[in-house]
């Protein structure tokens, strides 16, 4: 029995023997790999640095594609890979993306003192800790109506102005007859004060039952119905479906069919491009219809980003933090602003190349204002005057959106809610919320 025994301990170990032979020979790219966790469509420059990085580094790139139609989606299907042992070694994470959360949970590697190349990216881009490093960036700018201006015998404003400048123009403009009231009109008058109102106390509870909500609530309401705006004959259900339901309604795309048609009347809208985007910017401004200028109204939810996390749990996290270094080199960096054209839509967050850029710049002679707009931007990030957009977690982010879709009822409601009912309506909701936060 024990010779029996002796004999099966021995085969036994001779064949994991054999196993962990035969893994080292069938898998030695494994131990040479990493993969990125993405979603399409991949940024070139993602794509054109993979080849050089495989061929100068010896190691293989692979990307794991997540299939998604919305933000949403591809946040619930990555959170899926994130916990897996060898899991994917980068994390890609684009604009409007919302990473705290991934440092809070131990998901996010640390990468301060790991990543040679991070002293170059611009400091307001960076936390003191950096576990999410940014390799491009994206800024709003907005088109005020040349011909609109003239009409009104306003002045060109500069590139340096302010929102009293923009809200002095556009009083202006509304007192002359009533304006299309437009998703931007939207947004100024509802979504981005709302958004900015603190009311989370510091005993970490909600309070919107008060007179802060109330006035809000108040003024909003006055001011989309002065009569100084067009407004449709439409009852709240309509509204929702316009400006909460949003897309998928027939309602949304027939307001957005009609102001394409009145474009021509609206006073100021987004930028279709990159404000970087020098040679695009450029020729806009040269057709001398286009007057560009910096966000001022909200801009730090104009400004953002797009990176990488390395994935703690990760296979080869050396090797992805050596990728990421590449991406943020003085080269790649460079070629991401190209002659002016952006290669991937997005321009470089590395400071080092800046006067090799403004020579690109002099070389093809761009307009001189565009070239200002670009400076004008860029003194504000190195001036920490603006910053990426990005709440401080997503529980924060979801917690306004709800607080503007209850809220919504009480802005478009049929008939105005007496001082009595709001504050009902308004403590039902304070505590639901409440409820839902220490969840």
């Amino acid at each position: 029995m024990p010779k029996i025994v002796f004999l099966l301990l021995s085969m036994l170990l001779f064949l994991v023997g054999c196993t962990d032979e035969t893994i080292s020979k069938l898998e030695p790219d494994a131990q040479k790999e990493i993969t990125i966790l993405i979603q399409e469509p991949i940024n070139p420059i993602i794509e054109s640095y993979k080849f050089k990085f495989e061929n100068s580094k010896g190691v293989k790139v692979k990307f794991d594609i997540i299939d998604a139609d919305t933000l949403d989606d591809y946040i619930k299907k990555l959170n899926i890979n994130l916990y897996l042992k060898n899991g994917p070694t980068l994390i890609y994470l684009p604009q409007y993306f919302f990473y705290q959360s991934y440092i809070d949970s131990g998901v996010a590697l640390e990468v301060t003192d790991r990543i040679t190349n991070l002293e170059k990216i611009y400091d307001s881009l960076k936390e003191e800790k950096v576990y999410y490093v940014p390799i491009g960036m994206y800024y709003v700018a907005k088109i005020l109506n040349k011909s609109t201006l003239d009409e009104l015998d306003v002045k060109e404003p500069s590139l340096d102005w302010t929102k009293d400048d923009y809200l002095k123009i556009k009083e202006k403009w509304l007192s002359k007859k009533p304006r299309y009231f437009t998703f931007k009109d939207y947004d100024e008058i509802i979504k981005e004060p709302l958004y900015n109102l603190k009311i989370i106390e510091e005993n970490n509870k909600i309070s919107i039952n008060n007179l802060k909500i109330k006035e809000f609530i108040k003024n909003t309401r006055e001011k989309i119905f002065s009569g100084k705006y067009i407004l449709k004959d439409y009852s709240y259900e309509n509204y929702y479906k316009i400006f909460i339901e949003g897309i998928n309604t027939s309602e949304y795309r027939r307001v957005l069919r009609f102001l394409r048609l009145v474009d021509k009347e609206i006073l100021v809208r987004n930028l279709g491009i990159n404000a970087f985007e020098t040679k695009r910017v450029s020729e806009m401004i040269d057709k001398g219809d286009a007057i560009i200028l910096p966000e001022v109204i909200n801009e730090n939810n104009s400004f953002f980003t797009w990176g990488f996390i390395v994935n703690r749990n990760g296979k080869n996290t050396n090797l992805g933090i050596e990728f990421i270094n590449g991406l943020l080199s003085d080269e790649v960096q460079l070629s991401m602003y190209g002659n002016g054209k952006l290669f991937g839509g997005f321009y470089p967050v590395n400071k080092k190349i800046e006067s090799k850029i403004d020579k690109i710049d002099e070389i093809y002679n761009y307009n001189k204002k565009a070239v200002e707009l670009k400076k004008i931007i860029l003194e504000k990030i190195k001036k920490s005057k603006i910053r990426p957009y990005n709440y401080d977690d997503r529980i924060h982010q979801e917690l306004y959106d709800m607080l503007h879709r209850d809220l919504f009822k009480f802005i478009f409601a049929d008939k105005p809610y007496t001082d009595e009912e709001l504050s009902r309506e308004l403590q039902k909701l304070e505590d639901k919320l409440n409820m839902w936060l220490n969840e």
